[in-house]
């Protein structure tokens, strides 16, 4: 059965999507969405969910340099956890550290065009070294 999978990289403004499969193990659509307030988030990832029936949500997971986990994490760790409790899927965490350098190394190599981008970016990259490390 393929899994239909969500990446997001969660900021308090704005927030990048990407969407992906284990059949392919990659991710071809990723946009980034401005919210104000968070119901406003919660009900977009309730939509994709349900649009793309989306089976798993990974998070990106901006953790210290050692590792530990920092404001942002927990944010993104109570954000998520009611966030279980209005749609049905799997949710799991996922470091995202460097996926600013890397947007900006692509973009500079012009694979990407548009800053606007840089949010969905970082979760297409978040998602796909999620499923290459854990599917």
């Amino acid at each position: 059965m393929t899994i239909k999978l969500l990446g997001i990289d969660y900021g308090t403004k704005y927030v990048g999507f990407a969407l992906g499969n284990t059949l392919t193990k990659s991710s071809e659509n990723f946009f980034s969405f401005s919210y104000s307030k968070k119901n406003h988030l919660e009900q977009k990832i309730i939509e994709i969910c349900k649009e793309w029936e989306i089976n798993q949500i990974v998070f990106g997971m901006p953790f210290n340099p050692d590792g530990s986990k920092n404001d942002m994490c927990r944010q993104i760790e109570k954000f998520s956890k009611k966030l279980l409790i209005k749609v049905d899927v799997k949710i799991f965490y996922h470091d995202e550290n460097y996926t600013s350098s890397d947007f900006k190394i692509e973009k500079r190599n012009e694979n990407v065009k548009s800053s606007d981008n840089s949010h969905g970016y970082a979760a297409k990259l978040t998602l796909e070294s999620f499923m290459r490390e854990q599917l």
